[in-house]
């Protein structure tokens, strides 16, 4: 107990005991090393006319620290030595082994490997696959709540195939088996094949239909055509039933034109909707992606905001702590 404390009160008055200052000339001495890295750790506080406190600059180099470390995706990092004679690209096996099994880096991997590495939140998910999702999606993964992302991240997990076993969903993230980010990318692309499979099979269908148009306009010109040979076919003849047969043959030339007429009609109008439906798309289309990244850059600043906040408190926090402590 006596040495915890001792060693709670050489922490908390590290800041009150390190007040030897610099001499003037020495941080401009270091400012004009030939090194460049030595050159820039002291070049600010060359520039400085205030003589400069080891403790003050230790603090500011820690808050700087800090703040790039909030600012960036923190990785665990394990230094191993890798020989005893500090040559270069020479691993001594037995020295590394050691040194990963003393460090608890290999239980480390083992308990990882068994458990859920791969974590990602499901906003980050979502936007890694945004290509398999609608725009409607889209808009909900940005703007919808953590309730709605979560359901999308299992809807695209469950047509990826994988079984409940392989994952876990929190309340923000996603927890996963080992490799389960390579498998995941692995199966949206095939389903990302899939649906692009379907949508080629969909434009086939829409040009069948389209030449399945053009089949019914030419039997159709076929049948005028035929109705006109009557026409002209009744008219040489003299006869009472040949006039006759020339008028009935006239009637139905000429319905056979004014049906013609209406089917191109209706076909080019029916053409003026689609180009009329397709630009209405692509405006909404451009709309949505418009509104998608709005509500993106808003999502984003509202993450950077919250996140300053809670810098901005544990700051304030610490400094309680050492104002308690003086």
């Amino acid at each position: 107990g006596g040495g915890g404390a001792g060693g709670g009160d050489v922490a908390r008055s590290f800041l009150k005991k390190n007040k030897d200052e610099l001499h003037a000339k020495l941080p401009a001495l270091m400012a004009a090393s030939r090194w460049p890295f030595v050159r820039d750790l002291f070049l600010a506080r060359a520039a400085d006319s205030r003589r400069g406190e080891v403790a003050r600059q230790f603090a500011a180099s820690m808050k700087e620290l800090t703040e790039t470390l909030a600012a960036t995706d923190q990785h665990f990092i394990r230094c191993i030595k890798p020989n005893d004679r500090r040559a270069p690209f020479d691993f001594d096996e037995a020295l590394v082994r050691s040194q990963l099994q003393s460090c608890g880096v290999l239980a480390a991997a083992c308990v990882a490997q068994a458990g859920f590495p791969y974590r990602r939140t499901f906003l980050s998910m979502l936007d890694d696959f945004r290509d398999l999702l609608t725009l409607e999606e889209q808009r909900l993964a940005w703007g919808g709540s953590a309730a709605e992302r979560k359901a999308m991240v299992r809807k695209l997990l469950t047509q990826a195939g994988f079984a409940d076993e392989d994952y876990q969903l929190g309340r923000t993230m996603v927890f996963g088996s080992a490799g389960l980010e390579a498998q995941f990318a692995e199966r949206a692309r095939e389903l990302r094949e899939r649906r692009e499979a379907d949508e080629r099979a969909r434009q086939r269908e829409a040009e069948a239909m389209s030449a399945e148009q053009k089949a019914r306009l030419a039997e159709m010109e076929r049948e005028r055509e035929e109705a006109h040979a009557a026409m002209i076919a009744a008219a040489e003849a003299a006869t009472v039933d040949a006039e006759k047969r020339r008028l009935e043959a006239e009637a139905e030339a000429r319905a056979k034109d004014a049906e013609l007429e209406a089917t191109r009609a209706a076909m080019q109008q029916e053409l003026e909707e689609r180009r009329a439906a397709a630009d209405a798309a692509e405006a909404q289309r451009a709309a949505d992606e418009a509104a998608l990244e709005e509500a993106r850059r808003e999502e984003e600043a509202r993450l950077l905001e919250a996140a300053q906040r809670q810098r901005a408190a544990e700051e304030q926090a610490r400094g309680l702590a050492e104002k308690e402590g003086r």
